[in-house]
């Protein structure tokens, strides 16, 4: 999980905290807040060896959004929580945001993420959605073999090994990428 805390985030966050003192202090100090948020957040995750709340991730998650909503004003970033009691690992969905937001719609005019967590008969589902560039999934999956995509894999792997879960990965170049996690109900 540790490699997932990205290092060029920290510093384009810190360099546009930088540019924003001078044009406007005002959101300067709710992007500061909101960055020491989102490091806490991280930091608190890297010990976390238990589940946590959906609502503490979708918390991060946002946290994390709305930073790079500064950044990046042009992307919409919108959340549909349905179902909100259950537990996940965590760093599961923010990650996947991020993958959203870097690799594909921050480039975009009308760039689009969606979050959505709804309860499908056994199962807590998450889907994180974008129209970004999106990509070959076959050629992601040897490049995760040869050690490449390490976030993708680390949620994927915990996803199943922590929860009995099932994630599932789609995309299509041009049109975008959608990840499904798939969490069995507690009974």
């Amino acid at each position: 999980m540790v490699s997932q805390i990205q290092p060029h985030f920290m510093f384009n966050t810190l360099t546009t905290i930088q540019a924003l003192i001078d044009i406007d202090p005002e959101q300067a100090s709710e992007v500061v807040e909101k960055f020491a948020n989102y490091m806490r957040q991280n930091i608190d995750s890297l010990s976390q060896s238990n589940l946590i709340s959906i609502k503490t991730e979708i918390e991060h998650t946002r946290t994390y959004s709305d930073i790079e909503k500064v950044r990046f004003p042009s992307i919409k970033i919108e959340y549909e929580i349905e179902d909100d009691d259950f537990l996940l690992p965590a760093l599961t969905i923010q990650p996947m945001v991020e993958n959203a937001i870097r690799h594909g719609v921050r480039g975009k005019k009308h760039g689009w993420v969606n979050v959505n967590t709804f309860r499908e008969g056994d199962y807590h589902v998450v889907t994180i959605r974008d129209n970004g560039k999106g990509f070959d999934v076959d050629q992601m999956i040897e490049e995760t073999q040869k050690g490449g995509h390490i976030g993708i894999k680390n949620v994927r792997d915990r996803i199943i090994d922590m929860t009995g879960g099932t994630f599932f990965l789609e995309s299509e170049v041009g049109e975008g990428t959608a990840v499904t996690m798939k969490i069995p109900v507690e009974k």
